[in-house]
């Protein structure tokens, strides 16, 4: 089995079935040692099933935006950036495969595509680039295919965290295309979250997550109106912009730990382009 670094790891372990259905992914999935996982545990005991739900929803959020996305657009073009050895391109490509996919980071690609190749995955171009250089990302994926004058879906999950934002708002102001859509997840930052049931939780987590990483800079985080502001920067507009309680009731039918509206940091909003 193939080791995952840790923080990989870490989100790896909660997706599950509900959230990734394909044979492919899920045998993927299967090939990763997210063993891990388990000293992250030990460190964030406290706050782990917080994280867990949290983590488990957006996921969901992320994969039913896309699916709805690709469904009414099944030729579309799919960029996923910074996905890491997440099997979400994966899954994407079995359900939808007229969909040319490009699956972008700047490390673990050529592992992940080897290992889709062992397990007999759907043709996915998974490619090596350094997501806030865009001439160099343009090039490479023109290089490998994609068209800027074809519908795209971006799905930006997991990364919104480590890029500043101005440099992202140009990566992803490169990649928007005319009738395209962006999936973008992203965290509240914790003044807004100040009287919720379990900020508290929250906040300790990011500051010691961000500790444990190290970062040059403070992780980011958004407001909805700075989402909002992204998308009209872009051309675009939201759509939707689900919470946490949302997510949990459209996963399970039900809230069993996202009870109140206001609770959790995570959302997950929609943004299409004319």
């Amino acid at each position: 089995m193939i080791e995952v670094p840790v923080t990989s790891a870490f989100v790896l372990s909660h997706t599950g079935p509900e959230v990734y259905r394909g044979t492919a992914a899920r045998t993927f999935l299967n090939s990763l040692d997210l063993l891990a996982a388990d000293s992250l545990r030990m460190q964030f005991e406290d706050t782990w099933d917080e994280q867990c739900v949290e983590i488990l929803n957006r996921k969901y959020g992320v994969q039913k935006y896309s699916h709805a996305y690709l469904s009414e657009n099944p030729s579309a073009q799919v960029v996923q950036l910074g996905g890491g050895l997440d099997p979400l391109t994966i899954d994407l490509a079995e359900c939808h495969p007229k969909v040319r996919i490009f699956d972008v980071d700047m490390a673990n690609m050529p592992l992940k595509a080897e290992i889709n190749k062992e397990i007999g995955g759907p043709e996915i171009s998974f490619l090596t680039a350094n997501l806030v250089d865009v001439s160099s990302l343009t090039e490479v994926l023109a290089n490998a295919g994609w068209r800027p004058d074809a519908p795209t879906l971006l799905i930006s999950e997991g990364i919104s965290y480590y890029v500043p934002k101005e440099i992202y708002r140009i990566t992803l102001s490169a990649l928007r295309t005319s009738e395209g859509c962006l999936v973008f997840e992203y965290a509240l930052p914790d003044e807004l979250l100040v009287g919720t049931p379990k900020a508290d939780l929250i906040e300790d987590f990011f500051t010691r997550f961000s500790a444990l990483l190290d970062l040059p800079f403070t992780m980011q985080r958004y407001s909805d109106s700075e989402v909002r502001d992204l998308a009209k920067s872009m051309n675009g507009e939201v759509e939707e912009i689900v919470n946490q309680h949302q997510l949990e009731f459209s996963r399970l039918g039900r809230n069993e730990m996202r009870e109140d509206p206001t609770m959790g940091a995570i959302r997950v909003a929609k943004i299409r382009f004319p």
